[in-house]
């Protein structure tokens, strides 16, 4: 998923910039087009906040943006799709759960989903979603810690070989997840995880098929709107030859990916 920015028909713009000079004429393009790739993120951003059910701030961050030089006059926008497991904990790039949102489709399968299909609890080709009894997060997702309580008392709980679910000892015998978590089932088949804390009994995690989106983020209409907005990129580009000419271009430009810069 990837949108790039370059110039081209402004003749008049490109013509101003040659008088800087080659060396810096391609700065200052470089430069412009890395402040309009900026402003775009600021935009699908926006959009983010505006479709999606509120996002977490690790989503509203994962827009990257490759930053041109004056050797590569390109710059680009993309999700971030590197799986950076060790760092976040997460098992999936945020790619993979923006990407339906863009192009449709089903959602991808969850780590949590893996551990219980793994121990025989999630049938095949069904996914879990949470039920009336879950406790959520502000963003309206399941709180990491009630699912953990889940997969420990299921004992569904075993990553990278260290098995982390509730066991006989006294001391996991007092938390209680052992016994309050049992699955659901219909006849043979199973259709969720019910908690039972004292009499009280709720339903935490139902058993669905995929979840299917629909179209919601125009990612790449909205960096289509931004690089086909000539006026934009021009202010972008007179500026980086008002900076050119007052000292103030970067004297050095990276190509790797950016995404915290002002727009």
């Amino acid at each position: 998923m990837r949108g790039a920015f370059h110039a081209a028909d402004l003749d008049d713009a490109l013509a101003s910039l040659q008088q800087l000079g080659p060396g810096l004429a391609n700065s200052a393009l470089a430069e412009a087009l890395n402040h309009t790739a900026n402003q775009a993120r600021q935009i699908v951003r926006a959009e983010m906040s505006d479709v999606f059910d509120r996002p977490t701030p690790f989503t509203l961050n994962s827009i990257r943006v490759l930053n041109a030089r004056p050797n590569q006059l390109e710059a680009a926008l993309w999700i971030k799709d590197d799986k950076d497991g060790a760092a976040t904990g997460k098992q999936f790039a945020p790619e993979d759960w923006v990407a339906p949102q863009v192009f449709g489709g089903g959602r991808q399968r969850r780590a949590s989903e893996a551990w219980l299909r793994q121990a025989g609890i999630l049938p095949a080709g069904l996914f879990a979603v949470p039920g009336a009894g879950a406790r959520l997060d502000q963003y309206g997702n399941m709180q990491r810690g009630h699912m953990m309580q889940i997969l420990s008392g299921l004992k569904a709980l075993n990553r990278s070989g260290s098995d982390h679910s509730a066991t006989a000892s006294r001391r996991s015998l007092r938390k209680g997840h052992a016994t309050a978590f049992f699955v659901l089932k219909r006849g043979k088949t199973p259709i969720g995880i019910a908690e039972r804390r004292g009499k009280a009994v709720a339903v935490v995690i139902a058993f669905v098929r995929q979840p299917q989106y629909s179209e919601r983020l125009d990612f790449h209409g909205v960096v289509r709107r931004v690089a086909e907005n000539d006026a934009q990129l021009e202010a972008n580009i007179d500026k980086a030859i008002a900076d050119a000419l007052s000292g103030r271009l970067p004297t050095s430009f990276s190509r790797r990916p950016g995404g915290r810069r002002g727009s």
